[in-house]
C-alpha cells in the first residue's frame, strides 16, 4: 500500500501544470459567496470550449488553461443573475473577482426555474445544487431533500437513501447529533431556498468515518454576514388513525461577526404498530403452528431545543458552540395473543398485556474553531464534541394462559450513555492542482446498563430467576487518522486516501461474572477517479467499509419478549467488513445513472432459533453471512411544460447471501426494485400541488420473498403575504397500502410476517416566515452521529 501512495503521488506531482486563473464569483449587491456558479472559457468565436470549472462552497474557483492558450471569452452563469462574460488574453490575470447582477423573470405569475447545471461530480461527492434546480422554492427542507436522487422518507418521514435509513445527515460538512424525530423537524423547519446544495456521498473517502454502506447526505446552507434578524414559526396537525400535533419555530441573527441560531419544537400524539406472525414448524411426525398478533399503541410527548452561537474572529479564525437539549415522554400499552396449535387443532392461547412509561433525556454540545489561510491554500478544523443519554423503561408484562394461570414481570431498565470525542482536520494545497488532506480522531463511549426484574410465577417463565437481574458496562476506546490526496486536471479528477481505526472495547456482565474485551486495528483504503467531458461526467469509486455491532448487542443477557420469544445478546459478535464500489454517469448534468455494490463477510444475521423441546424461540445476531449486493439506480428530471415538473427514480439490486449457523444455515438469491414519481404542479396566485408514489415490487430474498406495495401521497400548498405566510394541507399514503410483508424459510421454519403502521393520514401546516430578507447560516452540528448510530 504504501508503494502504490508513493508511486501515485510522484505521477501526479510529475504532470506538467496548466496555466491557472483563480478568483471568487460573488453577489454585487451584498458580497455574498456564490456557490457553484458556473465558469467556461471559450474560443473568440464561442465555436469550442476550453476550459470548465464550478465555484466551490465560498464562491472560489480554479480555471486551468492548456499552455498554448492565447485569447479567449470568460462566461459565468448563476441561475437568477445576468451572465458575466470578459475576454482574458495573454498575460493571464493570476485573480479575477467577479460580481453578478441580481434578475427576476417573471410568466402569468408562475416562477419558472432551469435545471441548468443541477447536478455535478467533486471527489467523492454527487452535488445537487439546489438553487440552480428551483426545487427549493415554496418547500421546505424535507420536501426538497425528498426530490433528490435515490432520497426517500420513510414511513415516519425520516430520510432514507436508497431504501436505507442507516444515511449520515451532516450540516454544512459537519455530522448531526439530532435524534430522528429532532432532526427530521429540524430539517423540516428548513426552507428549501434556505439550502444551497445537498452533497450525495454514496462511496465515502478516507477522510469519513469508515462505519457504514449507505453513504452520506451533506446539507449545504447558503451563507450571509449581512446584518439580519429572521425566522420561522410554524403549527402543523394531523389525523390519520390519531391526532397529532406540533409547534415549532427558528431563529436567526447575522452580522459581519456574529451568527446566533435557536430553534425548537413541541410533539404530541399517538401512532401505533399492529404485527402479525405466524410460524409454521415442521416436526416430522406433526405440524406445529404459532400464530400471533401484537398491537402497540404508544402516546408521546417530546420537546427539543437547540441554540448555536458562531464569533467570527477575524479573517482568518472563527469559533463556535452548538447545544442541543431533548426531552421525551412515552407511554407505551401492547396487547397481543398467541396463539398454538399441533396439526390444526389449538393447544395453547396465550394472552399478552404490557404497559410501561419511557422518559428520555438527551444533552449534546460541542466546541469548533476553524483556521482559513489568506490565500485558502490551508485550513484546520478542530472540535470537541460531547453527549449524554438516558433512557427508562418503568412497567409490566403479564402472560394469561387458557388454563387461568398467569404470570407478570414486573420492574425497571435504565440506559446511560456518555460519548466523547475529538478530531482535527488539515487541508493544504500543496500545487495548483494537488492538495492534501489530513486528520485525527479520538471517540469513547461509556454505557451502564441495570435491569431488575420480578416474577409472581416463576413455573411458568422458561428462564433462571437469576436472569432477571442484569447489569451490563460496556466501554469502547477508537482512535483514528486518516491522509488524503486529490489532483484536479482539467477534465481528470483523482482522489486516493487511506484511513487507519484501532477499536478497543471492554464489556463486563457484573451478574454473571463475564467480561469480554476484544482489541484490533484495521486499514481502510479508497480511491475514486472521475472525467467530464462536453454534457457528460464519468466517475468510478472504491472504499472498504466496517460495520460494528451496536453496543447492547454486545451482553449477553436474556431479554424477556412474551411467552414464546427470548432475545439474547452475543458477546462473541465481531464487525463486519464491506469492499465497497460504484459507477456514476451523468448527462448534461440531469440524468444520473449508477451501478454500485459491496462484497461482504462476517455479515449481521438475526437469527431465530426455534428450541424444539421447550417450544421457545431465542432471538439474537450473529456474524453468519457473507455474501454480496449489486444494484442499479437511475434518477431523471424532467419538464413537460413549465409549470410542471416531474422526477422519475428507480433502483433495482441483486443480492447473494449464504449462512452456515447451526440450526440457521441458507443459501439462496435475491432481487428486487422500486419506482418513484414526484410531481409538482406550479399554478397561478402562489397555489402549487405535489403528487409523489412509489411502487415497491415483489422481491426475493436469501430465505424467502417480499410481496409488493405500492402508495401515493397528495399535497396543496398557498404563499400568501408577500410568500411570509404558506399554508401546506394534504394526505400521505392515501391508498392506504403501505406495509412490511415478508415470507422467509429457514431449515424446518417457515415465517409469514406482517407489519402494519398508521399510513393514510391528514395534515395541514401553517408557517410564517418573518424578519429581513437574508440567508442563514447554521452553527456547525455536534459531531457524534458514527457513535449514536449503534445506541
Amino acid at each position: 500500500m504504501k508503494t502504490l501512495l508513493l508511486l501515485f503521488i510522484t505521477v501526479l506531482t510529475s504532470v506538467t501544470l496548466k496555466a491557472q486563473i483563480k478568483g471568487k464569483v460573488v453577489d454585487a449587491d451584498n458580497q455574498q459567496a456564490l456557490a457553484y456558479a458556473t465558469l467556461a472559457v471559450g474560443d473568440s468565436l464561442q465555436h469550442k470550449t476550453i476550459a470548465f470549472a464550478y465555484t466551490d462552497d465560498e464562491g472560489n474557483f480554479e480555471l486551468s488553461l492548456p499552455k498554448n492558450f492565447q485569447t479567449g471569452i470568460l462566461s459565468v452563469r448563476y441561475l437568477g443573475f445576468t451572465t458575466y462574460t470578459k475576454i482574458i488574453q495573454q498575460p493571464l490575470p493570476k485573480t479575477l473577482h467577479i460580481s453578478l447582477t441580481a434578475v427576476q423573470n417573471n410568466l402569468s405569475e408562475v416562477t419558472v426555474t432551469s435545471k441548468q447545471k443541477a447536478i455535478t461530480i467533486k471527489g467523492d461527492k454527487l452535488i445537487f445544487n439546489i438553487a440552480q434546480s428551483g426545487i427549493g422554492d415554496g418547500n421546505n427542507g424535507l420536501e426538497t431533500m425528498q426530490q433528490l436522487p435515490g432520497v426517500s422518507l420513510d414511513k415516519d418521514e425520516n430520510l432514507q437513501f436508497r431504501g436505507s435509513t442507516g444515511v449520515q445527515i451532516m450540516i454544512n460538512g459537519k455530522k448531526s447529533m439530532l435524534s430522528s424525530d429532532a432532526l427530521r423537524e429540524y430539517i423540516r423547519s428548513l426552507k428549501g431556498d434556505d439550502i444551497q446544495s445537498v452533497e450525495i456521498i454514496a462511496q465515502p473517502s478516507a477522510r469519513y468515518e469508515a462505519s457504514g454502506t449507505t453513504g452520506i447526505l451533506n446539507i449545504v446552507l447558503k451563507k450571509n454576514r449581512t446584518q439580519h434578524l429572521n425566522g420561522s414559526a410554524y403549527s402543523y396537525a394531523s389525523y390519520g388513525d390519531y391526532f397529532k400535533q406540533r409547534y415549532g419555530g427558528r431563529l436567526f441573527y447575522n452580522d459581519s461577526l456574529w451568527n446566533i441560531n435557536a430553534n425548537g419544537y413541541y410533539y404530541r400524539g399517538k401512532s401505533f404498530n399492529d404485527r402479525n406472525i405466524v410460524q409454521t414448524i415442521d416436526l416430522g411426525d406433526k405440524e406445529r403452528k404459532l400464530e400471533q398478533s401484537n398491537y402497540w399503541l404508544p402516546t408521546t410527548t417530546s420537546k427539543s431545543f437547540n441554540i448555536g452561537i458562531e464569533r467570527k474572529i477575524n479573517n482568518h479564525q472563527l469559533i463556535s458552540t452548538e447545544w442541543q437539549f431533548y426531552n421525551a415522554y412515552e407511554t407505551d400499552l401492547t396487547t397481543g395473543i398467541t396463539k398454538e396449535f399441533d396439526n390444526e387443532e389449538l393447544s395453547q392461547q396465550v394472552a399478552l398485556t404490557q404497559k410501561a412509561s419511557l422518559p428520555t433525556h438527551q444533552i449534546t454540545g460541542n466546541l469548533y474553531y476553524n483556521f482559513t489561510s489568506d490565500s485558502a491554500t490551508t485550513k484546520i478544523d478542530a472540535q470537541v464534541n460531547y453527549g449524554y443519554y438516558k433512557k427508562d423503561i418503568d412497567g409490566y408484562q403479564q402472560n394469561d394462559y387458557n388454563d387461568t394461570t398467569s404470570m407478570r414481570l414486573d420492574g425497571t431498565n435504565q440506559t446511560k450513555y456518555h460519548l466523547f470525542n475529538t478530531q482535527i482536520d488539515y487541508n493544504q494545497q500543496l500545487t495548483d492542482s494537488l492538495y492534501l488532506e489530513a486528520g485525527a480522531k479520538f471517540a469513547y463511549v461509556n454505557m451502564n446498563y441495570n435491569n431488575q426484574y420480578q416474577t409472581n410465577n416463576q413455573d411458568l417463565l422458561f428462564i433462571p430467576d437469576s436472569l432477571l437481574i442484569n447489569d451490563f458496562m460496556y466501554q469502547e476506546h477508537l482512535t483514528s487518522a486518516y491522509s488524503q490526496l486529490s489532483y484536479q486536471q482539467q477534465h481528470w479528477n483523482f482522489m486516493a486516501g487511506l484511513r487507519m481505526e484501532n477499536y478497543h472495547y471492554k464489556a463486563t456482565s457484573n451478574i454473571s461474572e463475564q467480561t469480554n474485551s476484544n482489541s484490533y486495528t484495521n486499514w481502510f483504503p479508497s480511491a475514486s477517479v472521475s472525467f467530464k467531458k462536453n454534457n457528460s461526467i464519468y466517475r468510478a469509486s472504491y472504499s472498504k467499509r466496517i460495520g460494528r455491532p451496536d453496543y447492547l448487542d454486545l451482553n449477553p443477557y436474556y431479554r424477556y419478549l412474551d411467552a414464546y420469544s427470548l432475545e439474547q445478546g452475543n458477546p462473541n459478535l465481531k464487525p463486519r467488513l464491506y469492499h465497497s464500489f460504484e459507477l456514476n454517469y451523468i448527462y448534461k448534468n440531469a440524468l444520473n445513472l449508477s451501478l454500485y455494490g459491496y462484497l461482504y463477510k462476517n455479515g449481521f444475521v438475526n437469527v431465530i432459533d426455534y428450541v424444539e423441546n421447550d417450544n421457545y424461540n431465542i432471538i439474537y445476531k450473529s456474524n453468519a453471512a457473507h455474501g454480496k449486493r449489486f444494484g442499479f439506480s437511475a434518477t431523471l428530471p424532467y419538464q413537460p411544460k413549465k409549470w410542471w415538473t416531474l422526477q422519475l427514480s428507480l433502483d433495482s439490486y441483486l443480492t447473494s447471501e449464504k449462512s452456515e449457523i447451526e440450526n440457521y444455515s441458507y443459501d439462496g438469491n435475491g432481487f428486487g426494485y422500486e419506482l418513484s414519481l414526484y410531481q409538482k404542479f406550479s399554478l397561478p396566485q402562489k397555489w402549487s400541488v405535489t403528487l409523489n408514489g412509489f411502487y415497491v415490487g415483489k422481491s426475493n430474498t436469501a430465505t424467502g420473498i417480499s410481496p409488493a406495495i405500492y402508495d401515493m401521497s397528495l399535497s396543496v400548498k398557498k404563499m400568501f403575504w408577500n410568500d411570509k405566510l404558506a399554508l401546506n394541507a394534504g394526505c400521505s399514503n392515501f391508498l392506504k397500502q403501505s406495509a412490511y410483508k415478508n415470507i422467509s424459510t429457514v431449515g424446518n421454519v417457515t415465517t409469514h410476517w406482517v407489519n402494519k403502521w398508521e399510513t393514510r393520514r391528514f395534515y395541514v401546516q401553517l408557517t410564517y416566515n418573518f424578519g429581513k430578507n437574508g440567508n442563514s447560516k447554521s452553527v456547525k452540528e455536534t459531531s457524534l452521529s458514527d457513535e449514536k448510530s449503534r445506541m
